[in-house]
């Protein structure tokens, strides 16, 4: 009773008595890459995204081009160094759903002076519909996000740590959730920043 209890919706779906779905039902919860959590260089591109409503990205920090036109939201995120000396919060604290993007020279991106050199390169603006503030931040834990990390909108939504936001398969998935129902958790990666970790090396319990 004490097992079943503990399971995750994940788990429970697998012990379920009609199977049928199941590959539908993890398709649905991890649905690709959708959430962009884009690393800020600056405290004043803060200010100019939340002003008006835009993140601006290098496109050479696309490894794959396609992922998007699969990207349907874009997320802050505030790094310890450059936001924690400013007294201001570290994470990923704002978010939201992209309107429009387009690749432009970033002399064309008005909102937010080009720093010498950058005006011929090519970046991605995003238009967002607005910004929402998450109740609960996602704090760093320890880690980072060095340009961007593309994540599902399931796994944004449910986590507490940057390192969270680095699971991607229906194993790491169904781990995460039982291991949260017994207490705070901890992702080991084998990198400090979560975009440069090529893999999960454990779930565990802090």
């Amino acid at each position: 009773m004490d097992e079943i209890i503990q399971d995750s919706p994940e788990k429970a779906h697998e012990r379920s008595m009609r199977p049928r779905g199941t590959k539908d039902y993890y398709k649905e919860k991890l649905s690709g890459q959708n959430v962009l959590v884009g690393s800020l260089r600056q405290v004043e591109q803060l200010d100019a995204a939340l002003r008006y409503g835009f993140y601006h990205v290098p496109l050479e920090n696309f490894t794959d081009h396609t992922l998007l036109s699969q990207l349907e939201y874009v997320a802050l995120y505030q790094s310890i160094g450059k936001f924690q000396s400013s007294g201001l919060e570290a994470g990923v604290h704002w978010y939201g759903r992209i309107r429009d993007w387009k690749v432009v020279r970033r002399h064309e991106i008005q909102e937010l002076p080009a720093r010498l050199g950058t005006e011929e390169k090519l970046y991605v603006k995003f238009t967002l519909e607005q910004w929402l503030k998450r109740a609960t931040p996602i704090r760093p834990g320890g880690r980072g996000i060095y340009k961007l990390l593309c994540t599902s909108k399931y796994v944004f939504d449910r986590a507490v740590e940057i390192a969270e936001l680095r699971l991607r398969t229906q194993e790491e998935i169904t781990l995460w959730r039982e291991k949260r129902r017994q207490g705070k958790i901890n992702v080991e990666l084998n990198h400090e920043f979560v975009d440069l970790a090529s893999g999960v090396l454990d779930i565990g319990i802090k």
